[in-house]
C-alpha cells in the first residue's frame, strides 16, 4: 500500500515544481511604449491616439475619435529647473471642443507637468502619475494667456498657450516659466516636479488630429 501511495506523491512533487501556463512565478509583461523612454497611458474605453517616433526628438500623434497619453519622469537634476520648453504643429483645431466643459474638452494638442513628492502611490512609470498638474493647451477658441480650472480633474489648472488654427501647420516653439505657472495657478510654491506628458484627444468630438511634439525639456532659463 505504501510504495502505490509513493509514486504518485513523488509525481506530483517533480510536477508541482513545473511552471504552468498562468503559474504566479511568471511575471506579466509589461505593456510596451511606443515611443521609447516614454510610458503610455490609455482609457478604457476609448480608443487610444497613436503615438509614434518621427525622427530624432520627435513624437507624432495621431488622433481619430481617441485618446491616450504619454509620460516621462523628470530625472532628479531636472525636478526644479523653472523652465520648460517644446515646440509643437497641428494639421487642425477640434473644431467643436469647448475647453470649459468636460464633455466637450479636446484639444489638438497639450503639454502636461505634474508636481509633487515622489512616493508609493504616485505611480511613476505605472499609469498616470498622482500629484498637482498644469496642462498647456493648444485651444480652439479660447484666447491665449487664459487659464482655468480643468473641467473634470481635481487640483489641475489649464493654461492657454495657443488658439486657434491662424498658426496651424508649422513649427511653434514654447517656452514656460512653470514655477511662475505654478504660483499664479495654485498660490503656492511649486514641489519638485515628478513626470512631463502630453497628449492628443479627440474622443469627445470624433475628430481627426495630427500633431507633432518636439520632446518637452526641463532648463535653466
Amino acid at each position: 500500500m505504501m510504495k502505490f501511495l509513493w509514486i504518485p506523491l513523488s509525481l506530483f512533487l517533480i510536477f508541482a515544481q513545473i511552471p504552468f501556463f498562468g503559474s504566479p512565478q511568471e511575471k506579466p509583461e509589461e505593456p510596451k511604449s511606443p515611443v521609447k523612454g516614454w510610458w503610455e497611458v490609455k482609457y478604457f474605453p476609448v480608443a487610444p491616439t497613436r503615438y509614434s517616433k518621427a525622427g530624432k526628438g520627435i513624437i507624432k500623434a495621431e488622433s481619430v475619435g481617441g485618446r491616450s497619453s504619454l509620460f516621462k519622469a523628470a530625472g532628479e537634476k531636472e525636478r526644479n529647473l523653472p523652465v520648460l520648453a517644446w515646440g509643437w504643429k497641428i494639421s487642425n483645431v477640434v473644431r467643436s471642443a469647448i475647453e470649459t466643459r468636460k464633455d466637450r474638452f479636446d484639444a489638438a494638442a497639450r503639454v502636461m507637468v505634474v508636481f509633487g513628492k515622489e512616493g508609493p502611490f504616485k505611480r511613476i512609470g505605472k499609469g498616470e502619475p498622482a500629484g498637482f498638474k498644469i496642462e498647456y493647451i493648444w485651444a480652439t477658441h479660447l484666447p491665449k494667456g487664459h487659464f482655468f480650472d480643468h473641467p473634470g480633474e481635481r487640483n489641475c489648472k489649464v493654461i492657454v498657450v495657443e488658439s486657434g488654427e491662424g498658426r496651424a501647420g508649422p513649427w511653434v516653439y514654447v517656452r514656460r516659466n512653470i514655477h511662475k505657472d505654478f504660483k499664479s495657478a495654485f498660490g503656492t510654491e511649486p514641489p519638485p516636479v515628478l513626470a512631463i506628458g502630453i497628449q492628443t484627444d479627440t474622443d469627445k468630438s470624433n475628430e481627426m488630429v495630427t500633431a507633432y511634439y518636439s520632446e518637452p525639456v526641463l532648463r535653466k532659463k
